[in-house]
């Protein structure tokens, strides 16, 4: 770790060296100080107030020196701003605003054509020392022109795309000013996803862009694209329905997208580059390898509209999952601009490694909360999506996220908002980090590993769950079908209402359910396997809470035992439609509970009153589950049997099955009396109406 300072307060200075500070300059003048030392860090305290924009050097028994960069201070001294950032195109000039408060002077350069090559235009700015804006007004000349800005602090140059732009050059080298609205497509300004009145209504599909369109099993143009999605009549080599027609299909209500923000890890103009994209760079801008022109600033943007569009007009929402509690590497713009600021440190000067990443974001910062909420609002109001998935959101911490939610409700009420309940790693984050139990009664929804792990077990070891024949979880599997409310002294979960768990048997992270099955049970028929992963996706479907599928385990995905493919590239990654056509039984059976799902609201309830009112547990013994859903109108039964051997249930009059060995019938073509069977590794839906009780 590099030698540098944090002035922490008015009168102290935090130096992370081994050296002994031997010369105080403050604005090129020696200063007293004393030194004092805490839990091995040197504090450098003096008897005088220091100032933000103060240059404070420290020179070092070995001879470097190390400028203190006013961190703390300017927490102290609440140097915030609660106004636009970014650009603003006004009748005859453009202005320019920048929150960079410092010892430092900014600059705009303004590049006419998109080479960096070029000499620019140079254009000092103005410091709000109030509110730590810069500020500069420029001719409307250069609309359509990039830029960057350039900073000198401490005797260096350094420069910077704009961090709240909303347009950028390939790999967002430079930022780019263009009239934002003058790139929609057709009918944009009516454009708008699916009222949702619960998120219970939700079926949540998870997917990637690449993933679902560059597979030779479609028919896709532009593969691994986003326009590659608007292809309506894409279909796989054998005439089924692939991308997003093939999730229609399915009866998903939103695809949740893994990051479409710009992200850093790959070269934007090579087509065969993959990343899942959990790398972020430029919040406010679409990921240009997804763009058929990442060269071109506009390309991006209007591309992604029209992929929204599409999905809107599919009757599908669309979901961002988005990366706002680490960059992708320490010299950001955040960095650049104003240094240390925008990320968590530890005691010792090291930065906060919550995320596994190594660079946190101290979201409990004025100025950084600020950025993520007006980046969400941004994507609401430009993009029109209709929800988040917030990664490790944990580390936004509890009060950040309260913040989050109240502010994005007031743009659009139904937003569906979520996230993982967990870090990577310790943090040393100052507020509450929002793991399980901890969004209850703050209308946001937490991923439920413990569902998970009692279906299959952990998730990349040979460890079983309930599905897989391990006994012992099944109060876990009931407790996750109540949506994990308290429901008894037995049944006991996270959550106040079940709106506030996400219910899934796998996701992009570790190994999909086919390849956890391989894994954990591997002696066993395909036939078996494929009859645990059916009973999983069941127990996931007529759960109380919001249902959530990843992407191709509709047709039993493999990604080959790879279980972390987040730069694996397509081959491993995309999705092999073939498998829709191999497993047809396998996908209408899952298509087919989505449809019951979505036919009876006994599967959605919304509070959980409404679960202990409505809900009965039946059975719960080794390897088999039950419990009966009931209201005015209509009685269903849900029994998972896990067990090799198929379970009969003694139940009282005349029940039509709609769900029974691997099987569904809707319609109830079948009636049993009296007695229901539950066959072997599989789950049975049975109903009557409230006459035919």
């Amino acid at each position: 770790m590099a030698d540098f300072a944090v002035i922490n307060s008015r009168r102290e200075i935090r130096l992370f060296s081994s050296s002994i500070p031997s010369i105080l300059l403050i604005n090129g003048r020696r200063a007293s100080f004393i030194i004092d030392e805490f839990n091995g860090v040197k504090l450098i305290k003096v008897d005088f107030d220091l100032s933000v924009y103060d240059e404070v050097i420290i020179e070092l028994s070995n001879g470097l020196s190390v400028p203190a960069y006013p961190v703390g201070l300017i927490d102290e001294s609440e140097i915030t701003y609660d106004d636009w950032l970014g650009y603003k195109i006004e009748d005859d000039s453009i202005v320019l605003k920048v929150w960079a408060p410092g010892p430092q002077r900014l600059f705009i350069e303004i590049f006419e054509s998109e080479s960096s090559a070029d000499l620019p235009v140079v254009v000092p700015m103005e410091l709000d020392k109030e509110t730590g804006v810069w500020s500069v007004k420029i001719s409307k000349k250069f609309l359509n022109s990039a830029y960057r800005y350039r900073i000198e602090r401490f005797g260096k140059i350094l420069y910077s795309p704009d961090p709240y732009a909303p347009a950028a050059t390939v790999n967002g080298k430079l930022s780019y000013i263009l009239k934002f609205d003058e790139f929609v497509p057709e009918g944009w300004e009516s454009d708008e996803g699916p009222k949702l009145d619960s998120p219970v209504d939700a079926i949540i599909y998870e997917a990637h862009v690449k993933d679902l369109s560059t597979s030779w099993t479609a028919n896709f143009q532009d593969r691994g694209k986003f326009v590659s999605l608007l292809e309506a009549d894409a279909s796989t080599v054998l005439g089924d329905k692939a991308g997003i027609a093939h999730i229609r299909e399915l009866g998903a209500t939103h695809i949740q997208f893994l990051p479409l923000q710009d992200f850093g890890s790959v070269d934007e103009v090579d087509d065969n580059a993959y990343n899942w994209g959990y790398d972020p760079m430029l919040y406010n801008v679409p990921e240009g390898s997804y763009s058929t022109d990442p060269c071109s600033p506009e390309r991006r943007i209007l591309e992604f509209r029209k992929l929204v569009s599409a999905v809107h007009k599919n009757g599908l929402g669309v979901i961002l999952d988005v990366v706002y509690n680490h960059t992708y590497v320490i010299d950001t713009p955040f960095n650049r601009l104003v240094p240390y600021y925008y990320y968590r440190l530890k005691e010792n000067g090291e930065f906060s490694n919550g995320s596994g990443c190594g660079n946190e974001l101290a979201t409990e910062r004025t100025m950084v909360r600020k950025f993520i909420i007006d980046s969400l609002k941004h994507w609401v109001r430009n993009y029109h999506v209709d929800g988040f998935r917030f990664d490790l959101m944990a580390l936004l911490g509890k009060s950040t996220v309260l913040e989050i939610e109240r502010e994005l409700r007031q743009v659009k009420e139904d937003l569906l908002l979520y996230g993982e309940p967990w870090s990577a790693a310790s943090s040393s984050i100052k507020d509450v980090c929002l793991t399980k139990g901890e969004q209850r009664n703050i209308n946001i929804a937490v991923f439920n590993d413990d569902l998970r792990n009692a279906l299959k077990g952990y998730p990349d070891d040979e460890s079983k769950g309930f599905v897989s024949g391990e006994r012992g979880w099944e109060t876990g599997i009931v407790i996750g079908m109540l949506g994990e409310i308290d429901y008894s002294h037995v049944f006991k979960g996270f959550t106040a209402h079940p709106t506030e768990t996400i219910n899934y048997a796998s996701a992009h992270d570790n190994l999909t359910l086919y390849d956890k099955l391989i894994k954990s049970v591997p002696k066993i028929s395909f036939e078996e396997r494929k009859r645990m992963a059916a009973l999983a996706l069941s127990i996931i479907l007529t759960s109380q809470g919001i249902a959530f599928i990843h992407a191709g385990s509709e047709m039993l995905r493999t990604k080959f035992l790879e279980e972390n493919s987040y730069r694996s590239g397509s081959l491993i990654n995309e999705l092999n439609y073939l498998q829709k056509r191999i497993y047809r039984d396998f996908h209408e059976y899952i298509r087919g509970l989505i449809l019951l799902r979505k036919n009876h609201l006994l599967f959605r309830l919304r509070t959980a009153d409404e679960v202990r009112r409505h809900v009965e547990v039946l059975h719960i013994a080794d390897g088999f589950v039950s419990v009966r859903l009931k209201d005015d109108q209509e009685e269903i039964l849900v029994a998972h049997n896990a067990r090799n051997e198929a379970v009969s249930l003694n139940i009282s009059g005349t029940w039509k099955l709609l769900v029974y060995d691997c099987k569904i019938d809707l319609d109830g073509q079948r009636k049993v009396l009296d007695t229901i069977k539950v066959e072997r590794l599989s789950t049975t839906v049975a109903i009557r109406m409230k006459d035919e009780r």
